[in-house]
C-alpha cells in the first residue's frame, strides 16, 4: 500500500489532525462523499487544493463543524435556521448562512462572500477529527473539479495518488451523493443543490417554507455563493447520454431496473431491484468503472423522477452537458 494511504484507526486520525494542523491535505470519507481536507483558516492549505481539485477561485469551500458553538463563531443563524439544524443535523444537509468575520475561516476559503456553507457531518470518522482538530474543517469532494465525484478511496487514488498527503480508508461512503445545500440567507429559504433531503422533507419536519431546487440552464451565477453551482459538473471523460432505451454497439451501457432487457457488454446496472438508494450508492463508482473503459459513449438508462432520483437524475443531466 502507498505510504499516503492508511486504513481508518486511531493512528491514522490522530495522524490527520497534525496533517491539518500543518497546513495538508486529508482525504476523508463522509457519509455523503469522499472529501479533501484542510485548514479553513491557513491560507497555504486551502490554495493547496484549490490547486490539487483545479478549483475555480470564486466557487466558495463548505465548511464542517461538530457543534452548534462552532457555528456560532464562524456565522449567524435566526431561529428558522437553528430549527433547521435542530432537525436534520448532524447528517447530509448543507445550510448558506451570513458569515461572521472570524481567523477561523479565511476569505479565499469562501470566495469572499458574506456568507457560508456550512455542515455538521454523521461521519464517524470526520467527527473524530473535528473533535481532536478543535477548530472547522473544509472538505470539497475529492476530485478534480469538475469530474465524476469520489465514493470510494480508490477513487480518491485515482484521481490523485501521492498528489495528497494522506487518504484515510474507510470504504464506501454511506449514500454516495452529495449532500443537499438549503440558502438560509433569503426568503423563502431555497434548495442550491439536490441531495439527500429533499424540500418536501424539510417542509413536513420544520414547517417552514422551503423553494424547490430550480435547474439553471446556464452558467449564469457570476459568483455562487455555494458549490455545486456549474452547469457542467459530475462529469466522466467519457461522453454520457441519458434515457437511452438501446445502447450502441460501442456503448458502455448504464442500466437501471430489469425493464431493459438487454445482454449488451459491457452493462452495469444501478440496481437490478429499480432501488434507487442502491442507485445513487453506486452512481458515481459505476460512472467511474465505466468511464476507465474507453468507450464512444456512456448510455444511461432512463432512471424514475422521483424521490433521491430526482437527484441521480440531476446528476447525470449536468454530466452529460
Amino acid at each position: 500500500m502507498d505510504k499516503n494511504i492508511l486504513k481508518e484507526s486511531n493512528y491514522s486520525i490522530n495522524k490527520a489532525v497534525k496533517y491539518l494542523n500543518c497546513g495538508k491535505l486529508v482525504a476523508i470519507q463522509t457519509e455523503t462523499v469522499y472529501g479533501v481536507a484542510c485548514n479553513p483558516g491557513n491560507i497555504k492549505s486551502i490554495k493547496k487544493l484549490y490547486e490539487l481539485k483545479q478549483r475555480p477561485a470564486f466557487n466558495p469551500l463548505i465548511i464542517h463543524v461538530n457543534s452548534f458553538k462552532m457555528v456560532e463563531e464562524i456565522a449567524y443563524a435566526d431561529k428558522f435556521s437553528r430549527l433547521v439544524m435542530e432537525k436534520f443535523w448532524p447528517g447530509p444537509l448543507t445550510l448558506i448562512l451570513h458569515r461572521k468575520k472570524s481567523n477561523l475561516i479565511h476569505d479565499f476559503a469562501i470566495s469572499g462572500l458574506e456568507t457560508i456553507a456550512i455542515r455538521m457531518p454523521r461521519s464517524k470518522v470526520l467527527n473524530n477529527i473535528l473533535l481532536r482538530f478543535r477548530k472547522p474543517i473544509a472538505a470539497p469532494s475529492a476530485n478534480e473539479s469538475g469530474y465524476v465525484s469520489a465514493t470510494d478511496a480508490q477513487h480518491v487514488i485515482d484521481s490523485f495518488g501521492k498528489k495528497i498527503d494522506l487518504i484515510i480508508n474507510s470504504g464506501r461512503s454511506f449514500y454516495g451523493l452529495e449532500s443537499t445545500i438549503l440558502d438560509t440567507t433569503s426568503k423563502p429559504f431555497e434548495i442550491k443543490r439536490l441531495g439527500v433531503i429533499d424540500n418536501q422533507k424539510i417542509e413536513n419536519l420544520t414547517g417552514i417554507k422551503i423553494n424547490p431546487f430550480q435547474f439553471k440552464s446556464k452558467d449564469n451565477n457570476i459568483k455562487p455563493n455555494s458549490p455545486g453551482q456549474m452547469l457542467k459538473h459530475y462529469s466522466p471523460i467519457t461522453p454520457l447520454k441519458i434515457n437511452v432505451l438501446k445502447p450502441k454497439h460501442n456503448d458502455a451501457f448504464l442500466n437501471f431496473g430489469t425493464k431493459i432487457f438487454i445482454h449488451h457488454k459491457p452493462s452495469l446496472n444501478l440496481s437490478k431491484k429499480s432501488n434507487l438508494d442502491e442507485a445513487a450508492y453506486n452512481l458515481f463508482d459505476y460512472l467511474r468503472k465505466l468511464d476507465k473503459l474507453n468507450k464512444s459513449r456512456i448510455a444511461v438508462a432512463p432512471i424514475p423522477n422521483k424521490g433521491i432520483g430526482k437527484t441521480i437524475n440531476e446528476r447525470l443531466h449536468r454530466a452529460s452537458i
